[in-house]
């Protein structure tokens, strides 16, 4: 599995660990978080580029009505993505969260560790 798509998994399986209870997780992990977690197990974590091929006018199912109308391309497509209400998961102080927070205010953003581990107390 490649890196980037063990650092979800690897931060979901860190707070499971660190929580005290049931109620304890649930209030550090959303529901649509541990829906997101099941579908990327259940479903391999490559259901996750749904959003980049269908607003990717090079597919050949897409390309048609995005040369025929690219507004109406973009209004149905594109948009609904950009505002849709949803978690946005970025690495601490990066330029992915400071371009998130400026661009998609409406969307909470959530730091990740990427899959780093902390370093040790031994290092």
């Amino acid at each position: 599995m490649e890196s980037g798509r063990r650092s979800g998994f690897t931060d979901w399986v860190q707070t499971v660990a660190d929580s005290a209870d049931a109620a304890d997780f649930r209030s550090r992990v959303t529901d649509p978080e541990n829906a997101s977690m099941w579908q990327s197990l259940a479903f391999k974590p490559n259901y996750k580029s749904g959003y980049c091929v269908a607003v990717c006018p090079a597919g050949e199912d897409v390309l048609g009505p995005y040369l025929d109308d690219r507004k109406r391309f973009m209004d149905t497509v594109l948009r609904p993505l950009q505002d849709k209400i949803e978690t946005l998961y970025v690495l601490p102080d990066s330029d992915a969260r400071r371009y998130a927070e400026r661009r998609f205010p409406h969307k909470p953003v959530k730091e990740v560790s990427g899959g780093w581990r902390p370093r040790s107390r031994e290092s």
